[in-house]
């Protein structure tokens, strides 16, 4: 599934490809890429970061809220990961899913895992045959594993919490509720 960060699509919409209702940047990616679009019901609603929402501690429950909205709303098509074009969105809607899971025990990846978030940039380095841990994918929140699994990438679990120079940075703890690998 694809997420467009809101500043790509709705503030000018005659510079993205596809404009402001059916922005085609990342769903070309995935068409180009062996991937299956799906027109998810929120598939233009803000993943909830827009700067004021977040950063205003008051503000907070507005942008899980947006981010919770949009899982259920993809929750019956069941899909193996969300790509993105923005950072931001990638962090909350990466983020959120491990909070949600917390609060509520609820989980929106198959069997208690979440879905993996990537951004495109991320995806594509996959593609290209970079060892996911030297992409940084072992800092998210929702495992990547069964993603990397679905699609054929080689990766050591072992080197998973491994700096370049093969030191332990060090394996954080576990959520109660979210699967991890």
């Amino acid at each position: 599934m694809d997420h467009i960060g809101c500043h790509y699509a709705k503030i000018f919409p005659q510079e993205g490809i596809g404009g402001a209702e059916y922005p085609y940047v990342l769903a070309g990616l995935i068409d180009e890429w062996g991937g299956s679009q799906i027109d998810y019901p929120e598939r233009r609603h803000c993943c909830g970061f827009g700067f004021r929402q977040y950063l205003l501690k008051s503000n907070r429950s507005y942008s899980i809220t947006n981010s919770k909205k949009k899982f259920d709303s993809m929750l019956p098509f069941k899909p193996d990961l969300i790509i993105a074009n923005c950072p931001g969105c990638t962090f909350f809607l990466d983020r959120w899913q491990y909070v949600i899971a917390e609060m509520e025990g609820k989980t929106y990846g198959e069997d208690g895992y979440g879905i993996p978030v990537l951004t495109y940039e991320e995806l594509a380095g996959l593609l290209l045959g970079y060892n996911p841990w030297d992409i940084g994918l072992q800092i998210h929140q929702v495992s990547v594993e069964p993603l990397l699994d679905k699609l054929g990438i080689d990766y050591d679990p072992d080197q998973k919490y491994k700096g370049r120079n093969g030191e332990d940075i060090g394996m954080p703890e576990n959520p109660q509720m979210l699967r991890c690998c």
